[in-house]
């Protein structure tokens, strides 16, 4: 194994951890992402050089096909610099979309992507995810709730408080779809991103309320590496 592979999966995070001992691993994660930024190199998932693994689209049509209308509360969960996000924040209505994520830098890329005269059009509501971001977000009492890209960066010790958060959210008419991926076995697979079986997904919802229904589907018939990509769909 290369050193670089092997600094990023197995030493990075613990030789952090010394320096930060007692802060949350979200504050890593954001860590991480921010400074490549500040270096000016290109990130998959956030800023200038992000771009959407399948398609823009992606996450509106399977939230369309479920019922969307342009009158519903949509919280978009990790919605990064808004690169799926913006076909949302333009069906929906005014003050309709909710944009949730770790760091302000991130959201603050995401109003730079969508530009200024959609943001003051729209007005989504960027916040970060922190308690007051949440009970701000469960407040509006969301119809839907997406969440792609987002289950395969969650490290096996926050895997259940990254559904409690999540799922929090929820009232009793609100539709949850998480996008994932499934390599057929829990591993990780680059330093910043894990393999979530399916079996993961439903046992993780479940734990958290047995009331919940978990249908998973597929969201593309391609393969890389064996890998599938798929979705929960969560309601009660």
């Amino acid at each position: 194994m290369r050193f670089k592979k092997l600094y990023r999966r197995h030493l990075r995070y613990p030789l952090w951890r010394l320096r930060h001992p007692f802060t949350p691993y979200e504050t890593y994660y954001a860590w991480v992402v921010t400074r490549k930024l500040k270096d000016g190199r290109g990130h998959p998932a956030i800023g200038p050089t992000a771009r959407a693994a399948r398609g823009q689209r992606e996450m509106i049509d399977v939230l369309l096909r479920h019922g969307l209308q342009p009158h519903h509360t949509f919280v978009d969960y990790g919605c990064g610099s808004l690169r799926l996000g913006k076909p949302l924040v333009e069906f929906l209505e005014c003050g309709r979309f909710w944009g949730l994520d770790l760091a302000q830098e991130f959201l603050d890329e995401g109003i730079r992507y969508i530009g200024s005269d959609l943001n003051h059009l729209k007005q989504p509501t960027l916040r970060v995810i922190d308690d007051a971001g949440l009970a701000a977000a469960k407040s509006a009492r969301p119809d839907f709730i997406g969440a792609w890209h987002v289950c395969g960066k969650i490290p096996d010790h926050i895997l259940d408080g990254f559904f409690r958060k999540v799922l929090g959210l929820m009232h009793v008419g609100t539709q949850v779809f998480l996008q994932f991926e499934d390599s057929g076995k829990r591993e990780q697979l680059h330093g910043l991103a894990w393999s979530l079986p399916e079996e993961t997904m439903i046992a993780a919802v479940k734990g958290i309320d047995p009331k919940l229904t978990v249908d998973i589907f597929q969201l593309s018939k391609r393969r890389h590496r064996n890998m599938r990509y798929l979705c929960a769909h969560i309601r009660y």
